[in-house]
Order: structure tokens, then C-alpha cells, then sequence
């Protein structure tokens, strides 16, 4: 039963939270808004803002240089705690070259690409742009947001636990989604230091989960001998149902304050 598992969920597509965790931070961050036309617009827009954030998604397999926008490979830049970062995508291809980035992905300038195209949405009042701005950011940010989408080692290899990926984005959170629905809103901020240095912030942050989850995973697979309804409550009541509690928390908050710093820097 463990094999049959554990290779079902590595023929799971890496998809950061899958269509519920997407939606819900999205739903999040438009919660998270202070009162006024912002919020105002957003709310009217919401159904059609959370399916926009799944959009990346969608094109992932289909737009040439899409895939690699989903995730930062750290290890392949630098060592923790990655002193260099933040820098430039200019920068960056000049110092790693394109190859590098091509294979260990470009996650934090993603997020200060679209969030800049949000920008420049709100300048001229497009509501299309703005819609595929906006769902655009919420994507990268959610992904940035997934610890396990951080890391090379982004489905437990080192750690012989294949499946981890799948098993805390999707497999946990869809089972388990109600307990997560529910969320207290925490004030947008304007981001003064910037889209790309909070985006390498994030990456930072997030980066040591990797340890924490895979570990974690260890301790609970060595109490069951089978992957069963109390294996599953236990990874969810321990640490990570508490990680992905936070996590999606994190990034409707850190979106919410995305938004809010396009649109007065927009003049709006």
C-alpha cells in the first residue's frame, strides 16, 4: 500500500496548492484590503480574480518559459542563507548565467514582473490587464508561499520521501480544506522595501520548512504501517496542517499588500 501511494502522488503535477489553496488566498488578500475603491473592485471581481489565479496553471505546459516561473531551485544560486539575493533578473542571468536559471527556476522576479504589469494596469485603467495582472501575482505569490517550491530537493528525494510535494498542497488540503477556510483578516501594509526584495524575503523565510516537513513526515511514517484515515489526521493535527495554516495566511496577507502598493504606486 505505502508503494502504490507514494507512487501515485509522483504522478501528481507540482501545482502549488491546487485549484482550493489558490482560490483561498486570493480570497485572502481581497479580505485583507482596506476599505475604499480597491477593495471596492476586487470584491466585485472576486470570483472572476480567484479563477484568474489559477491562469499560470493553465499555461504552464502550453507557453514556452511558463514552467519555471512556478519555482526557485535556492540551492542552485547560492547556500543558505542566500547572502547575494536580492538581485536583479539582469543581474542574475549575468552572474549564473541562462542555463542556471532556466533549470533552477526565477520565482521572486515572476512576482515582481506581474506585480510591476499590475502597475502599469492601474495606470491605464484596463480591466483585462488588471484581472491578469492581479490573478498572475496571486499565483506566483501562493507558489512563493509553498516551502516545497523553494528547494531542488522539491519532492523529498533526499530524504526518501517521494510524494511529499503532492501530499502537502493537495492531498492534505483538499482533505482537510474546511479547517483552513475560515480566516481573520490582517491589515495591508505598503511594501516600502519593494515586490522583488519581499519576494527573496519570503523565499528566505520559507527555505528552513523544507527541513521541517520532510523531518516531520519521517517521524509520523515510522508510528503507521499503513497509509491510512489516522496517518492522514496525524501529518494534518501536527506540523503540517499547522504549515499550511500559516503559509496560506502568509501570502494572502503579503498579496493583499502587494496590491495595495500597485495601486498607490499607480497614483490611484
Amino acid at each position: 500500500m505505502k508503494r502504490s501511494l507514494a507512487f501515485l502522488f509522483l504522478l501528481l503535477p507540482a501545482l502549488a496548492w491546487g485549484p482550493k489553496g489558490h482560490k483561498a488566498i486570493t480570497q485572502y488578500a481581497i479580505w485583507n484590503l482596506p476599505e475604499g475603491e480597491l477593495k471596492a473592485l476586487f470584491t466585485g471581481w472576486q470570483e472572476a480574480l480567484k479563477e484568474a489565479s489559477l491562469d499560470p496553471d493553465r499555461r504552464r505546459n502550453q507557453v514556452p518559459g511558463e514552467a519555471h516561473r512556478h519555482f526557485f531551485s535556492a540551492e542552485l544560486y547560492e547556500p543558505w542563507p542566500f547572502p547575494s539575493f536580492p538581485m536583479t533578473l539582469e543581474e542574475a542571468k549575468a552572474r549564473f548565467g541562462e542555463a542556471t536559471l532556466e533549470k533552477a527556476g526565477v520565482l521572486p522576479w515572476a512576482i515582481e514582473e506581474s506585480y510591476q504589469a499590475l502597475v502599469r494596469a492601474f495606470q491605464s485603467g484596463d480591466q483585462a490587464a488588471i484581472l491578469r495582472a492581479a490573478g498572475d501575482l496571486a499565483h506566483y505569490v501562493g507558489d512563493a508561499h509553498q516551502p516545497l517550491h523553494t528547494t531542488l530537493d522539491f519532492d523529498g528525494q533526499s530524504w526518501l520521501n517521494g510524494g511529499i510535494h503532492a501530499l502537502f498542497e493537495a492531498t492534505l488540503l483538499d482533505a482537510y480544506f474546511d479547517e483552513v477556510a475560515e480566516y481573520r483578516p490582517r491589515p495591508a501594509r505598503i511594501v516600502d522595501e519593494g515586490a522583488l526584495a519581499l519576494a527573496f524575503a519570503i523565499i528566505r523565510e520559507d527555505y528552513p520548512l523544507v527541513r521541517t516537513l520532510n523531518q516531520e513526515l519521517w517521524k509520523v511514517k515510522r508510528l503507521y504501517s499503513e497509509f491510512d484515515r489516522r496517518y492522514y489526521q496525524t501529518l494534518w493535527q501536527g506540523l503540517f496542517g499547522e504549515v499550511a495554516r500559516v503559509q496560506l495566511r502568509r501570502a494572502g496577507g503579503r498579496l493583499a499588500s502587494l496590491y495595495l502598493t500597485a495601486w498607490r504606486e499607480a497614483g490611484r
